[in-house]
Formats: structure tokens, C-alpha cells, sequence
């Protein structure tokens, strides 16, 4: 009987090992998720790069900015990043060339 009853124990605690392995698993494996999708989320590209990106795929000239970011030296000036955009141009190009709003407004470098 006695025989029985430690072969009974000793699979419950194997059992019961496995199970709190398989537990810390399922949570690490969340956790890796969880920061990629953060890292992704992120891991967004740079406003100015972005902007000239659309801007090539497009076919757009810097003048084409001017209803979006105003006169030809405002336009120079952020796309050569000594001007920050403002919040009337961040809204301007989300709206006119659908560039997404969190992309535009993150900080950046200026010179």
C-alpha cells in the first residue's frame, strides 16, 4: 500500500512541477509579446524622414508643402530641421497627405 501511495505522490509532484513550468513558460512568452508589440508600437520613423519619404513617393516638390506648412523658407527650414513643426502644420499634413499623427508628432532633432 504504502508502495502505491509514494509512486501517487511522486507523479502529482511531477505533475505538479511540470504544471508550474508550463505556467512560467505561457508567462515569459507573454511578456516577449507584450514588449515586442511595445517595441513596435515605439519604434516609429522619424517625422522628417517620413515627410521627404511621401514627399518622393509622391512626386511632391517643397513648394507643394506651402498650403500645409506656409512660405518656401518655413518649408526649407523644417525639412532642413532648423524649424520644429508646429501643431497647425502637424495637423495640416495628417489631414492633406494623411502622414499619421503619431509619426509627426514625435520629437526629433533640430540643428
Amino acid at each position: 500500500m504504502d508502495t502505491i501511495n509514494l509512486a501517487s505522490v511522486m507523479e502529482r509532484s511531477e505533475q505538479f512541477v511540470f504544471n508550474q513550468e508550463d505556467e512560467i513558460l505561457d508567462k515569459m512568452i507573454s511578456s516577449i509579446e507584450s514588449a515586442g508589440e511595445l517595441y513596435e508600437n515605439e519604434h516609429l520613423p522619424d517625422p522628417i524622414e517620413y515627410l521627404k519619404e511621401v514627399m518622393a513617393q509622391r512626386g511632391l516638390r517643397n513648394m507643394d508643402l506651402k498650403a500645409d506648412i506656409g512660405s518656401s523658407g518655413n518649408i526649407s527650414s523644417v525639412l532642413n530641421r532648423r524649424k520644429p513643426l508646429s501643431l497647425r502644420m502637424i495637423r495640416n499634413l495628417h489631414r492633406h497627405l494623411n502622414i499619421p499623427a503619431k509619426i509627426l508628432i514625435q520629437p526629433y532633432n533640430c540643428r
